[in-house]
């Protein structure tokens, strides 16, 4: 029964998120049953001009080659145009499907959606999706054209011989019966080649995306290996779910040449007695034929369709993970920062992955502080910031902000607009440098980029590119060096107008210890920083630089938040 209730589930949604290709579908439908009838009408074309040669009947013989030759043309021209119609078909649905669920993946909650590894969710995203698209649009019209085939091909079969066509019927609904036994497993093993796949993917991905490390140690040998090891549970995850569908193919080819045998010997009779034509003989073994041809696709349409229903439950998945918490309305950032007195973490406790990384933590940040946030590696110093921008949502205490106007407004999606952020990492995509910086304005004026690349440090080093702005980079900011990445980034998060700046470890790169130059640049760095009089700064670092400009000290110790004065003053206005 909940296996009957998750396929109901399923095909109400995959009914649901392909209504727009519903009349396509209808077309292909109607075109496809066309073509199915008319192969009934191929046959008795066929029978009427053999019967037409032997009787030397001239004209029989010239009406049904005619006849023979308008419905091979109609068929060229009706396979035709449902082949078009039906890849058509298939390339909007595949559209329609990722692009919803690429839609889902990204309103879903940050800390669910990455509790799977991004290739598993490319391989929803793909594999997944194509399954479905290729069911969704090859499925019904096939059984419409299959149900036809059969339907005309019996109609004509028991004008012949009642009793003859009733043991073709007989038979097909047990071999279509008997394959239902196996829709279960064939369900399971569709999942477990999905998932073996996905674990494929991800693995390669990791290893591209680390091959330095994966040079550096030597561990060539060990990553293809471990390769092999993963490929060869795909392997045999592909080789079980094969072996059953060629064992049920074998088996079925069997019973159809045995039926097949039954026609021939039951013609043959019945032309020995003289009770049939040749004609009537030809026109039988060629129904007989249009009617184990569709029960023998039905045997591979149920691993097809239960392959879309285990892929279409797996995108299922993904849509049934929490949305977002909060309001999905974005609050003007300009609006709520000029209401803004402070931001406040408020008796925070938070567990992440079973470990406590606060407990009943408090901190105040008033407007134009500028905060260095210190701490050992692991301790929460990144997740705080997540809080504040409400990627992680599931936590005790509360953290709002304080405002004149409106009091305490809970920080979460609806306020991200006010915070400025440069992850660890970074995060630049592939593409020219402009494309990246203007990435969350694409409006800004060349004036204001200026600006921005002036105060990240990034003008000098850009101006020497040969492109400059318009240069080309490479996936994760490839081309250029980790300082030359983090300054874009920072320009890019300067360009977003958001007044309140959250940088993680983000002049890292420019190391106190790697040269005179780079000190000098992370100096120049963060005086330009200090002078943004009219933002708000919080900056994970451990840098004595850092610190400098700020007025806040916080460190994070035994699940605690530490908050001391520092020399330098805030910034007013």
């Amino acid at each position: 029964m909940a296996r009957r209730s998750e396929n109901t589930k399923a095909l109400r949604w995959l009914f649901r998120t392909s209504k727009k290709q519903l009349v396509p579908m209808v077309l292909l439908i109607l075109g496809n049953t066309l073509l199915a009838s008319t192969a009934a009408l191929f046959a008795l074309a066929c029978r009427g001009v053999i019967d037409g040669a032997v009787a030397q009947d001239r004209q029989e013989l010239i009406v049904y080659a005619a006849a023979l030759l308008g419905i091979i043309l109609a068929q060229f021209v009706l396979r035709l145009a449902c082949r078009s119609l039906e890849e058509r078909i298939k390339a909007k649905l595949e559209m329609l499907y990722k692009s919803g669920l690429f839609e889902t993946l990204l309103q879903k909650g940050y800390s669910e959606v990455t509790q799977f590894h991004s290739g598993e969710l490319l391989n929803r995203l793909t594999n997944d999706v194509v399954v479905v698209s290729e069911g969704v649009a090859t499925l019904l019209p096939n059984l419409f054209s299959l149900l036809t085939r059969i339907s005309c091909a019996l109609g004509v079969l028991i004008l012949f011989d009642r009793m003859f066509a009733l043991v073709f019927v007989i038979g097909g609904a047990l071999l279509f019966a008997v394959s239902r036994v196996f829709r279960g497993r064939m369900k399971r093993m569709h999942k477990q080649v999905q998932q073996k796949d996905g674990e494929v993917r991800s693995f390669l991905q990791e290893v591209l995306g680390s091959l330095a490390i994966v040079k550096v140690f030597d561990i060539q040998n060990r990553m293809l290996a471990k390769s092999e090891q993963i490929q060869q549970e795909h392997y045999r995850a592909r080789m079980k779910r094969r072996t059953v569908g060629i064992l049920a193919n074998a088996g079925f080819g069997l019973i159809f040449q045995t039926g097949y045998l039954y026609a021939l010997l039951w013609g043959a009779f019945r032309l020995f007695e003289g009770s049939m034509s040749f004609g009537s003989l030809t026109a039988v073994l060629q129904l007989v034929g249009q009617v184990q041809q569709p029960f023998a696709n039905l045997s591979g349409f149920l691993p097809k369709y239960y392959s879309m229903i285990a892929s279409a439950e797996r995108i299922i998945e993904m849509e049934q993970l929490p949305d977002e918490a909060g309001a999905s309305t974005q609050r003007d950032a300009a609006a709520l920062y000029a209401d803004l007195r402070g931001i406040c973490f408020e008796n925070l406790t938070f567990r992440y992955d079973r470990e406590t990384l606060f407990e009943s933590a408090d901190l105040q940040i008033d407007k134009y502080d500028f905060v260095a946030i210190e701490g050992i590696s692991g301790i929460g110093k990144s997740t705080l910031l997540k809080l504040l921008l409400g990627l992680y949502p599931g936590y005790a205490g509360r953290i709002y902000l304080e405002t004149d106007g409106e009091g305490e407004i809970p920080a979460d999606r609806s306020t991200r607009r006010l915070f400025g952020y440069v992850p660890q990492g970074n995060y630049l995509f592939s593409g020219t440098i402009r494309e990246n910086i203007t990435l969350i304005r694409p409006d800004a004026t060349q004036e204001q980029i200026d600006e921005a690349i002036r105060i990240s440090c990034a003008e000098a080093f850009v101006r020497q590119l040969p492109q400059g702005l318009d240069t080309v980079i490479g996936e994760k900011g490839a081309g250029l060096s980790e300082g030359q990445v983090q300054r874009l980034a920072i320009a890019r998060m300067l360009l977003s107008g958001a007044p309140v700046l959250l940088l993680d470890e983000a002049t890292s790169a420019l190391d106190e210890a790697t040269s005179a130059l780079d000190e000098q640049t992370e100096e120049q760095l963060l005086r330009n920083l200090r002078e943004l009089r009219a933002y708000t700064l919080v900056i994970v670092s451990h840098k004595k630089a850092a610190l400098s400009i700020c007025n806040k000290r916080v460190r994070i110790v035994n699940q605690k938040i530490i908050c001391s004065e520092e020399g330098c003053e805030p910034s007013p206005l």
